[in-house]
């Protein structure tokens, strides 16, 4: 197998990268194989595995890349000055139109699937990133606790609830289209009323 140098081995992992998140969203992981990946980057089969253990690894590493992306910009926009409910509320409906634009999220949240890829994945992968997942949003939490934004409470629970909330996009084919948005918007209004009146 050829031997890359630091300048090539970059250039190889952005083309994987970038080809990937091209063939992920055209075709979906499952019609999407190493083949067509290492053909649109001009590498061979062998050299694939230098970079990834499995197309699901690369499937992983660039939704995690686009879910950084995201956070940051829900971050931003908590920075917006606004009463704390309507921040909340506007917070929840950001992050979860975000989410609902994102087919790469959307493909990993069908059912049994996050499931399906996290086996195929090395351990490491998945344990770091649950724990420094977990861990960032306990500290975002205690951030707006601390800014008066949230009242006080328990921020691993509070964390808990803000991945609830976000998980319940899965809801929205079994509820139908029409009634989701609605359903949602209530939802959304008493947990950040909930999460920011004061006692």
């Amino acid at each position: 197998m050829s031997k890359f140098n630091d300048s090539e081995r970059e250039q190889i992992r952005q083309c994987l990268l970038n080809k990937g998140k091209e063939l992920f969203i055209q075709y979906g992981l499952h019609k999407t194989s190493i083949d067509d990946l290492v053909q649109a980057c001009g590498i061979g089969k062998g050299s694939f595995y230098k970079f990834f253990s499995s197309k699901e690894e690369l499937f992983y590493v660039i939704l995690n890349k686009q879910e950084e992306i995201r956070n940051r910009l829900i971050v931003e926009h908590l920075n917006e000055d606004l009463p704390p409910k309507e921040l909340i509320s506007s917070f929840f409906h950001l992050a979860y139109k975000l989410a609902d634009e994102n087919p790469l999220l959307q493909q990993w949240l069908q059912d049994g699937e996050a499931e399906r890829i996290t086996r195929k994945l090395p351990e490491h992968l998945i344990k770091g990133f649950s724990q420094d997942h977990t861990e960032k949003g306990i500290l975002f939490v205690k951030t707006l606790i601390q800014r008066g934004v949230l009242r006080e409470q328990d921020p691993e629970v509070i964390e808990g609830v803000l991945r609830t909330i976000l998980m319940l996009c899965l809801l929205k084919d079994k509820i139908g289209s029409d009634l989701f948005p609605k359903i949602m918007d209530v939802i959304i209004d008493y947990i950040s009323e909930g999460l920011t009146k004061p006692g």
